[in-house]
């Protein structure tokens, strides 16, 4: 019966988030056609300044949520409460902080939008934005207990529905009002009303949280929190430092280009969000990985891990290779289209950034944070000085910025890792892995070239012309997927899980 339900739970929050992702583009093609390219951009830049404010949450919510497992498994609800009771207090914290510390960036704001001449109130846009993320941590901390719970689907639920209700509200803002600030509105209405429902029911299922409120954290929980936050520190404020001071150095080459790039980036990260959610029927293989003494067994599983992660990816960076200039023209028109280039660089960051997926996996799951401190702040380093030089020095503009993002994660993230997980998850030498890693990538390479030229070739446009491109991007995957790897053992595997039932 719990299976059943999982599988119902699956079906709702999948259901859900393709309605959600219809109507978001949907929206946001009324939003490029009725406010325009600098509007876009000021979303944008507004995004990504509150992302990299958001640094303050420093990993504590998913340290919290690992903490709480063990409790809920043993209905210590006193541990539990105490857990709880101390996330409430610092998420208060972080929101008081974030309200405190939020206004000091508005002049670095005008620093990054000084080309929005046609945006008014650009300090009330910006004052918006930090209201929706201040009062998320007056909130958000009662979605992990749910998640903790295995009860995520009320999150997804609640998220999905006030998102519909939001994506029409906001249709109705832009397309009879052409408020952009009713817009905003409108998202800090729907995330309180998100937030509180969530709060409510979380209240109701588990009461017993605030009889334990005043709980004070045990000592092993104090050091095991310690711990994590500092390992997971290093990671989440490097990552979203690298994503954030690229959208802003792409609007400070020119603000309209960041509102028109925010179109590639939305595409991908929905697309990425889908994949995950794929690769997640795989993870439970890797929840043993690290245990297990065989260590001929571990690498089995690994690899081909990482062979269905790199067959996921791959199926989809030819299909954009072929396919995104050609949506993106029927989406929002010929206007909202940037040059080849740039499509490749997008799709060769998305390929290069989900062939690490399965390393991230294994160092999360091995608890391998420790070892890659440097990692994650030679990431930051290169990706800002390099991104820097191309952009100021050798004037490259967006392609600059993405190419920093590329080489940073080629020069120090892949083979770090890799390097990482070989040596203490698996305890055994990288080289033979690491050849097969770079055939992936030149096989990928080869499909995303062919898949871009043939789509560029085929001579109709619109719906047709995308589904064709769509058609001829699935037989070049077929082709080189089968052609050559259809022999090897992680073929094999991976098409034994699809066969199987039982798999």
């Amino acid at each position: 019966m719990r299976f059943i339900n999982s599988l119902r739970n699956s079906g709702l929050a999948f259901i859900g988030q393709i309605v959600t992702i219809i109507m978001g583009f949907v929206l946001r093609w009324y939003f490029v056609h009725n406010l325009g390219q600098e509007y876009l951009g000021v979303n944008s830049v507004m995004e990504s300044m509150l992302m990299l404010l958001s640094m303050t949450e420093l990993g504590i919510g998913t340290s919290v949520a690992f903490a709480l497992y063990k409790p809920i498994d043993e209905d210590d609800r006193p541990r539990i409460g105490s857990l709880m009771a101390f996330y409430r207090k610092v998420y208060h914290v972080i929101g008081i902080l974030t309200a405190v510390v939020g206004p000091m960036l508005i002049p670095f704001m005008r620093f990054f939008a000084r080309e929005a001449t046609n945006v008014s109130h650009l300090n009330l846009i910006y004052i918006l934005f930090l209201t929706n993320t201040v009062l998320s941590y007056f909130f958000a901390y009662k979605r992990t207990l749910l998640s903790a719970y295995q009860q995520n689907y009320i999150n997804s639920v609640c998220e999905d529905s006030f998102a519909v209700v939001k994506y029409i509200l906001q249709g109705v803002a832009i397309i009879v009002y052409k408020s952009y600030i009713g817009y905003l509105v409108v998202n800090i209405v729907c995330s309180i009303g998100t937030n509180i429902v969530i709060s409510v029911i979380c209240d109701r299922k588990y009461s017993f949280i605030k009889e334990y409120k005043k709980e004070k954290l045990l000592p092993e929980d104090k050091a095991g929190l310690k711990k994590s936050v500092v390992s997971l520190m290093y990671q989440k404020v490097c990552a979203k430092m690298v994503t954030g001071t690229d959208n802003l150095m792409i609007s400070y080459a020119k603000l309209s280009l960041m509102g028109i790039y925010s179109n590639y980036s939305m595409v991908i990260s929905i697309i990425t969000r889908v994949v995950y959610n794929v690769l997640r029927s795989i993870l439970g293989s890797i929840g043993n990985l690290v245990v297990q003494k065989d260590s001929r067994h571990k690498c089995e599983v690994y690899e081909e891990f990482t062979f269905a992660s790199f067959s996921f990816h791959f199926f989809i960076a030819v299909g954009l290779s072929a396919c995104l200039e050609r949506f993106i023209v029927l989406w929002a028109g010929h206007d909202w289209l940037l040059s080849p280039m740039v499509t490749l660089l997008v799709v060769m960051n998305f390929f290069l950034h989900g062939m690490r997926e399965p390393n991230v996996v294994v160092i999360e799951a091995a608890g391998l944070f420790n070892k890659l401190r440097m990692k994650a702040v030679g990431e930051v380093v290169v990706n800002l000085v390099v991104s820097f030089l191309f952009l100021i020095v050798f004037h490259m503009g967006i392609y600059g910025v993405l190419f920093g993002t590329t080489i940073s994660m080629v020069s120090v993230c892949i083979w770090w890792e890799i390097l990482a997980v070989h040596k203490y998850a698996l305890n055994t030498s990288a080289k033979p892995f690491a050849v097969k890693y770079i055939g992936y990538h030149i096989t990928a390479a080869i499909g995303c070239f062919s898949g871009y030229f043939v789509g560029r070739a085929i001579p109709c446009d619109g719906v047709l012309g995308l589904f064709l491109a769509g058609v001829c991007a699935a037989a070049i995957f077929g082709i080189l997927l089968i052609g050559f790897y259809g022999r090897s053992r992680q073929f094999k595997a991976l098409a034994g899980r699809f066969i199987r039932k039982d798999g």
